[in-house]
Order: structure tokens, then C-alpha cells, then sequence
């Protein structure tokens, strides 16, 4: 004859945690996974939430893509006039070490986020910010934002950071016609 546990508080308790803990893992993989639209369904129920509590994983900390370019943003601000004026975001190698101390935050954020259209909600603020920073009696018109690169060469026994190559190669990534209220 079978004996059966009777089912306690704590047994329920067991339960739901593990029910928990598993969920957590089956959402926290299937956010890992590539873009995909049985993905966009089952994680659409659950993405706010997931948000809000800082749930979403980012393992680009512990193993970046490894990139085949170097690169470096600018601007290219037209005013009304036709005047041009180049805004290039902060380079290291064009830095005394004190520029590099106070410009650091400001060149990761141009370096990893800004150029990428992952990002692309942030262009017509950079755009707006930009155009409000060199506003005088000279309005601005149009901002372009470039991405200048080149491939990185292959390693070689004798590489050296000053023989790289420039970067060479350009594409527009964004471009911005102002309005009247852009400006002050």
C-alpha cells in the first residue's frame, strides 16, 4: 500500500519558488536569444515589468564584440548664413591627460552609444543640445552626424598605434534640419 505526504505550507512554498526561479530563467535565456518574433511574443507580456525592476541582461560586460573598425563620430553643424562648423566628439590621442580625466564620460558615451542605431532615440536631443550649445547671432540650419572608420589591419609582429590608418571611410548617420522651437 502507497503512503502519500500530506502537501504542508512550507511543500507550497518549495513550489512557487521553484515555479519562480525557473520563469527567471526562462525569460532571462529567451532575452539573450537573437531578435525574433516568437521572441517579441512571449517577452511583450512580461517586458515592462522586466524593465522597471532592472531584470534585462546586458553580457556585453563580460565578453564585448570584438570590433573590425576604428572609428570616431562628428558633427557637422551648417548655419544659416552657410558657415559650416565641425564638432568632433573627444578623441584620447588629441587629449592632454586632464582632458582626458574631465572629457572620459562624454567620449564612452560618443564612442559606444551614439554613432549606433540601437541609440537612435537619442540623435535629435544630441542634435538639439548641439545646436543650442554654438547658437549666437548665427543660427544653425542643419546638423549631420558622421561616422568616420576604417578596417582594423590584421596584427603583425611590429604594430603600432601611431601607424594605424586613418579613419578613411565615411557615412552620414543622422541628419537633422532644425525648427524654430529647437532654438532659443
Amino acid at each position: 500500500m502507497i503512503k502519500y505526504k500530506e502537501i504542508t505550507c512550507n511543500d507550497y512554498k518549495e513550489i512557487a519558488l521553484s515555479f519562480v526561479v525557473a520563469s527567471y530563467l526562462f525569460f532571462t535565456i529567451t532575452w539573450l536569444c537573437p531578435d525574433a518574433p516568437l521572441k517579441t511574443r512571449i517577452l511583450e507580456p512580461v517586458k515592462q515589468f522586466w524593465l522597471f525592476w532592472g531584470l534585462e541582461q546586458n553580457w556585453k560586460l563580460f565578453s564585448p564584440e570584438i570590433r573590425e573598425i576604428n572609428f570616431h563620430p562628428e558633427a557637422i553643424l551648417t548655419f544659416a548664413n552657410g558657415d559650416r562648423m565641425i564638432v568632433e566628439m573627444p578623441r584620447m590621442n588629441r587629449l592632454s591627460y586632464g582632458e582626458r580625466f574631465r572629457l572620459e564620460k562624454f567620449r564612452k558615451w560618443s564612442i559606444d552609444s551614439l554613432p549606433w542605431p540601437d541609440y537612435k532615440e537619442f540623435w535629435p536631443d544630441f542634435a538639439r543640445y548641439i545646436g543650442r550649445k554654438h547658437y549666437n547671432q548665427n543660427k544653425p540650419s542643419t546638423l549631420s552626424l558622421n561616422l568616420y572608420w576604417i578596417e582594423i589591419p590584421k596584427p603583425s609582429a611590429s604594430s603600432n598605434v601611431a601607424a594605424l590608418p586613418e579613419h578613411t571611410k565615411m557615412s552620414t548617420v543622422f541628419f537633422y534640419k532644425y525648427k524654430a522651437e529647437d532654438l532659443p
